[in-house]
């Protein structure tokens, strides 16, 4: 069995969260004051306009993107109730069939941040997640986790949660309900419900108005991920590691004793060798330990991964070269799948197999990996060219995202002019204004890699763009001039 710990760092800039297994890094979450994630917030929304082509609606949340609201994410009934809709019921319901009016109000709530130029996902099928529950406001099913295996233990959760079922609503039975008690489970209920009920009366106000707020990262890293299989969270904030303790108190009394706080003097992350992990997350080629490699690339549409035998010599047979670099890549693209929270399309170019049974086998080695990440997935096998297609549940935006941000030089292409183009440009400046400078004394200001470039290699251009326009030519190097620009100043 694997050893996780979760480890918790809080700052005045950013509250970072790393969970190990076994010493190696799996997961990473950041969140900074200015860049909350809406996933879970509830809000009043007012209804902008509807696109009938998409079957959406767009809605002012008082965020600075609008949300996108899908007409198949309304609750019929609680449409017809809402907003007095004059619409027959009829045997099967359709999306078409729901007409809102701009300036509507309605209940929604985030279920994927904003992405690129993209704005928040919304939903009207509101939930409530706790720790053990997830409370469902417009259902009155009840489900369980499909993690939780055994026979005896799915039938005995779904007789508790049929008992504490709230009246009108359903309830999801989470994964760390398998070893809760039942008294736990109730008292979740309980404090859901009336969390629920507080919220709707913001609903008084004006919209748009947020109704419920989820509660801050670390509260909710707690919620989610700090199960039984978790040895030990530590955390290096004393007001943060009392939240902890408190909300622990109240729905898990028996996991107190596996929080610690971090007194030492020397960085957390350090401690616990994180740090040296996190240097490579935004790499784009990844080694493996047999000498094989991965690259990651991030496109607006899907992201690419390119498998290679690189150095590996393990094997001297072609195929069993292959097969043991890919199973190798695949187990090493599961983590960083979780490790970067890549979402979206994902296509993996694989090394070559001749036998098809070892893609059956592979593909069955990735079904096993994915297994422990709490994102869905939906996979779509290997093709005969070897592609592995899948897609992963995307809630918010990248780790890679989050820590970088586009190039002002090159606007996120990743490639920069080459310094040749950069010398023609130069050449056409003082064609097009040569003669306004003529006879006069002028600094050509570039960054100190293109001034040298200049100095060292195109000595005569400069020379013949002196004498053309009888100026006294100077290059200097400008640390205050980004690669690719220049300056012509007259002294």
């Amino acid at each position: 069995m694997k050893k996780k710990d979760i480890v918790i760092s809080v700052s005045n800039i950013e509250t970072r969260i790393a969970v190990c297994e076994d010493g190696v890094l799996f997961e990473y979450y950041l969140e900074r004051p200015e860049h909350n994630s809406l996933v879970g917030c509830i809000y009043k929304a007012k209804v902008l306009n509807l696109i009938s082509g998409l079957k959406a609606a767009f809605v002012d949340i008082g965020s600075d993107r609008n949300g996108f609201l899908p007409l198949n994410e309304i609750p019929f009934e609680d449409f017809s109730e809402l907003f007095e809709s004059e619409i027959e019921l009829e045997q099967e319901y359709r999306p078409e069939e729901i007409k809102l009016k701009k300036n509507q109000e309605i209940i929604v709530q985030v279920t994927k941040d904003s992405y690129g130029i993209k704005g928040p996902r919304v939903t009207s099928f509101i939930s409530i997640p706790g720790r053990y529950v997830v409370l469902l406001v417009n259902a009155k099913n009840i489900g369980v986790s499909r993690k939780i295996r055994h026979r005896r233990d799915r039938d005995m959760l779904f007789k508790i949660g049929k008992q504490i079922k709230p009246e009108g609503m359903g309830l999801i039975i989470r994964t760390a309900a398998a070893r809760a008690k039942p008294d736990e489970i109730r008292r979740e209920v309980e404090m859901l419900r009336n969390a629920y009920d507080k919220s709707m009366k913001q609903t008084r106000d004006p919209a748009p108005a947020l109704v419920y707020n989820e509660p801050n990262v670390v509260i909710k890293t707690v919620r989610d991920l700090f199960n039984n299989e978790t040895r030990n969270l530590f955390i290096d904030s004393e007001e943060e590691y009392r939240k902890v303790q408190n909300y622990l108190s109240i729905v898990s009394p028996r996991m107190r004793s596996r929080v610690k706080l971090y007194r030492d003097p020397q960085p957390i992350f350090h401690k616990f060798n994180i740090e040296e992990q996190l240097k490579d997350i935004q790499e784009r080629k990844i080694w493996l330990r047999s000498g094989g490699y991965i690259v990651i690339d991030q496109t607006e549409a899907l992201v690419a991964i390119d498998v290679n035998t690189g150095k590996s010599s393990k094997e001297k047979q072609a195929e069993k070269l292959a097969l043991s670099t890919n199973m190798e890549a695949l187990k090493e693209i599961a983590r960083q799948l979780r490790l970067r929270d890549i979402g979206g399309l994902v296509i993996v170019d694989l090394i070559d197999l001749e036998k098809r049974d070892n893609n059956k086998k592979m593909l069955r080695e990735f079904r096993t990996l994915i297994r422990d990440d709490k994102a869905r997935y939906r996979v779509g096998g290997i093709s005969e060219f070897g592609l592995l297609e899948f897609t992963r549940e995307r809630s918010r935006a990248s780790v890679s995202q989050t820590l970088s941000e586009p190039c002002p030089l090159c606007k996120g292409r990743g490639r920069i002019g080459s310094r040749q183009s950069t010398v023609g440009y130069i050449e056409r400046w003082f064609i097009t204004n040569g003669e306004t400078i003529r006879d006069k004394m002028v600094e050509l200001r570039a960054s100190p890699r293109l001034a040298d470039f200049l100095s060292l290699q195109h000595t005569d251009t400069l020379a013949r763009i002196s004498k053309k326009y009888n100026l006294i030519l100077r290059v200097k190097g400008d640390y205050a001039v980004s690669d690719g620009d220049f300056k012509v100043v007259v002294i």
